[in-house]
């Protein structure tokens, strides 16, 4: 036997999240409607009860949940939409008042006594029924079927198929999935995330081959775990590309937990799968062969668990007069570039205009004309590689000139060099203090010398 149920709300708007919550904890097959939700019960008699005994169990999920609006159950759609939007409306108004929880259960019993205008008929029609004094289904019972479908005619007897309670409204599913989840409980605490792999390798089976069968992708996991010391630890596991790649998710959660690993031992495990769109692929004959993003990807998070997640990222620059005028954006993922190659080194790398104007060497005439637009794209730039920690370093320093430098590496002759800088974007620090010059030496390169009170550094290398 078909049961259904069906929750018309107060405000459906509002109440649209929770409604469909509390229907996907008794079916699979739920209509959103405007101004509620119904949904498929059959079968629910054999875990719950009966009728009214799962009337109060879904009853008790909307108080607990403060959702003010009727509730009804019966065989068909046509029915049970009826009594919960008439029990709804014949509400007191002292209970249909914001904030006021007034949710009631609609009793099969009074669907007899439903007016007729709830029903599909057309006005001249319901004002001859009111004109007969026909006001309610049980007064339109009464009237034998073949004369009224002989007077409205044959579209006339699918009402009468509704007032009888054998409607043929289907209930249409309406409501897509964005997210799906797995869940295990452990039989004893785990301390080590690495003796969880077997089974999280399962679940992650699992939970991506149940994503791809709503014809998705994802590109975010949240690793949910609960801790034996009652408390929880969310990890969002997020790429900047969509993967059904169980092996590659595995080593990026690992790599994740790795870092910052919990703080107690781990009782239970919840994996959400965020639903996005499969990413286009071509692999035929002209496909242009280049990495996959996951090699990155993965390249950078075990160089975040090598020296820090701190120290790896993608180099921005800093429009500051400053000691080090770069910073590391450890979320940004680098992309590929056809026109300039870029080098990270160490800690990251910047250029310095102010003074590479002093030591590029022109290529063109600057008084000619542009006639390539991209010549302008591909000026040179400068990269400059700090030496992380600075480099300690003995200067002859003659006649207030540099002359001569001296380190652990190397020695040689000064050749040029530009300087003192002592210029601070930030006057209101004072914790720079150093005096800096750009050198060339000998044979060498070109270097940034830096003096602190009475010791020398080279603090990097132009390339």
């Amino acid at each position: 036997m078909k049961l259904y149920a069906c929750i018309i709300s107060e405000d459906a708007k509002k109440d649209k999240a929770v409604l469909l919550s509390i229907a996907q904890q008794f079916s699979y097959s739920i209509e959103l409607l405007a101004d509620g939700i119904l949904f498929d019960i059959t079968g629910l008699q054999n875990l719950v009860g009966d009728a009214n005994k799962i009337s109060q169990t879904i009853l008790t999920e909307l108080k607990k949940n403060s959702i003010s609006g009727s509730i009804a159950i019966s065989e068909t759609v046509d029915t049970v939409s009826l009594l919960a939007r008439e029990n709804l409306s014949s509400l007191p108004a002292r209970e249909r008042g914001a904030g006021v929880v007034g949710t009631h259960i609609a009793s099969s019993d009074k669907f007899p006594q439903l007016p007729v205008q709830n029903l599909l008929i057309d006005d001249d029609t319901l004002n001859v029924f009111h004109d007969l004094g026909i006001k309610s289904i049980r007064d339109l019972q009464q009237i034998p079927k073949d004369e009224l479908i002989m007077r409205y005619g044959q579209q006339f007897k699918n009402i009468l198929d509704v007032i009888e309670q054998k409607g043929r409204q289907l209930l249409t599913p309406n409501v897509k999935e964005n997210e799906v989840s797995w869940n295990y409980q452990l039989d004893f605490p785990v301390d080590d995330f690495e003796q969880l792999i077997f089974i999280l390798n399962h679940g992650l089976d699992k939970l991506l081959t149940e994503t791809s069968g709503y014809g998705f992708s994802t590109e975010q996991l949240d690793i949910f775990f609960r801790l034996q010391n009652k408390t929880e630890r969310i990890y969002e596991i997020k790429t900047s590309f969509p993967t059904l790649d169980k092996t590659f998710w595995l080593k990026l959660i690992n790599l994740r937990v790795s870092l910052d690993p919990p703080e107690s031992e781990i009782v239970a495990i919840h994996v959400t799968s965020h639903f996005t769109p499969p990413r286009p692929a071509q692999r035929g004959l002209y496909a242009v062969t280049r990495p996959d993003p996951e090699r990155l990807l993965l390249t950078v998070n075990k160089l975040k668990k090598l020296v820090g997640e701190e120290n790896v990222g993608v180099p921005v620059l800093l429009d500051q007069r400053v000691e080090q005028p770069f910073a590391l954006d450890p979320e940004a993922v680098p992309e590929g570039t056809t026109d300039f190659g870029l080098r990270i080194l160490d800690r990251g790398f910047t250029t310095d205009e102010s003074r590479s104007a002093n030591l590029t060497r022109e290529v063109n005439n600057p008084k000619s004309e542009i006639r390539n637009p991209r010549s302008a794209i591909q000026s040179p730039i400068i990269a400059f590689n700090y030496f992380t920690p600075p480099i300690p370093a003995e200067v002859l320093v003659r006649d207030k000139k540099l002359v001569f430098l001296r380190t652990q590496y190397f020695n040689g002759r000064v050749t040029r060099y530009s300087g003192v800088w002592k210029a601070n974007s930030k006057w209101w620090d004072k914790s720079w203090k150093s005096q800096e010059w750009d050198v060339e030496i000998e044979n060498h390169g070109v270097y940034r010398l830096c003096k602190v009170n009475k010791d020398w550094f080279l603090v990097g290398e132009y390339d």
